[in-house]
């Protein structure tokens, strides 16, 4: 599958480009930029008086910003050597602690802002400096569709990467935002409340108004490996039996590609017999029955994970509460 390059790098090679061009340099419709590993990526430009641009190209990844226009201008400055690095249009503003970037400044993450501050000091020498301000037009809209608003990124999207490249359909940028969400919560002092997704966020939040959560889609295992490194240890995990069963039988990739259906588990841990099409169908037929399951699970992840105290809440589709159960084992640490 086709790579593509991140957001920060096509910040980077707009800013290049630019502050090129303010030197005197053009026409200019391609330019070479350094990457966080030394390598070298090549990118098209279109450069005007008024800026630089760059089209996001995220290859085969399935990245909300992949098409946008991504804008840098450059203003030398002869009498101070720092290059500024500032968000316009359609760059979010940190509004919460606990991200890279402090709260005030634009969400422009630290290996994007290194890579930018190389990328135009190789143009323009250490003599001078600069400002550089970018702007992505479409980028307010294009934040309505990431996890920029439970972040507290206000206004626009975010700049980052970590390499200036995109692997295609990786877990990356996925995790990236979990890790966020979770400092996040840390730095705000909420309780670590981890949901599958807005399903299980909706009922709890009816059950528990003031509830933060944090979304994990299928990749409990990394939010429960970085939670495990940031020394956390207690936790909530809350919805749907169907998917949270999988944790009790091992399993902290949830999705249907890495592990099994959970209907049968659940009917033996239940102590039920006959057959079963899915777990709902199970909640339906024997919503009360649900306590042993819920203990099951929140005690795996308190032995797997090392926790001290994991509380799980189970609901059914329509949002019914099933079950809220504290494991409270002794915990150890899993092996690797």
């Amino acid at each position: 599958m086709r790579k593509g390059f991140t957001s920060g790098a096509a910040a980077a090679a707009a800013a290049r480009a630019h502050a090129r061009f303010q030197m005197g340099h053009g026409p200019i419709t391609h330019v070479s930029i350094t990457l966080p590993d030394k390598s070298t990526m090549e990118l098209p430009v279109q450069c005007h008086p008024h800026g630089a641009m760059v089209i996001k190209d995220a290859g085969d990844d399935p990245d909300v910003t992949h098409g946008a226009a991504f804008w840098a201008q450059v203003a030398l400055c002869e009498h101070d050597s720092v290059i500024h690095i500032v968000g316009g249009e359609g760059v979010g503003v940190v509004t919460r602690p606990g991200l890279q970037v402090p709260v005030g400044e634009a969400a422009i993450n630290p290996v994007p802002r290194a890579m930018i501050e190389a990328n135009v000091r190789a143009e323009i020498g250490t003599d001078r400096g600069a400002t550089v301000t970018i702007r992505v037009p479409e980028g307010r809209r294009l934040a309505a569709q990431t996890f920029n608003p439970r972040l507290g990124i206000e206004g626009g999207i975010s700049i980052i990467g970590t390499t200036g490249i995109v692997e295609p359909m990786s877990l990356q940028a996925l995790v990236e935002a979990i890790h966020c969400e979770i400092d996040v919560q840390l730095a705000e002092g909420h309780p670590i409340t981890l949901v599958p997704g807005k399903i299980g966020e909706k009922h709890l939040q009816a059950q528990r108004p003031a509830a933060q959560t944090i979304l994990v889609s299928n990749a409990f295992g990394e939010a429960l490996e970085y939670l495990r490194h940031r020394g956390v240890r207690q936790l909530t995990i809350a919805g749907h039996p169907g998917k949270l069963a999988k944790l009790a039988m091992g399993f902290y990739n949830t999705h249907s590609s890495a592990s099994p259906q959970a209907q049968d588990f659940v009917a033996h841990v239940l102590g039920l017999t006959g057959t079963y099409n899915t777990v709902e169908e199970i909640c339906q037929a024997h919503p009360e029955a649900f306590d042993p399951l819920a203990t099951r699970i929140a005690e795996r992840v308190e032995k797997d994970w090392g926790f001290a105290r994991v509380e799980v809440l189970l609901f059914d589709m329509p949002g019914a509460l099933l079950s809220e159960t504290i494991g409270g084992c002794t915990p150890f640490i899993r092996p690797t």
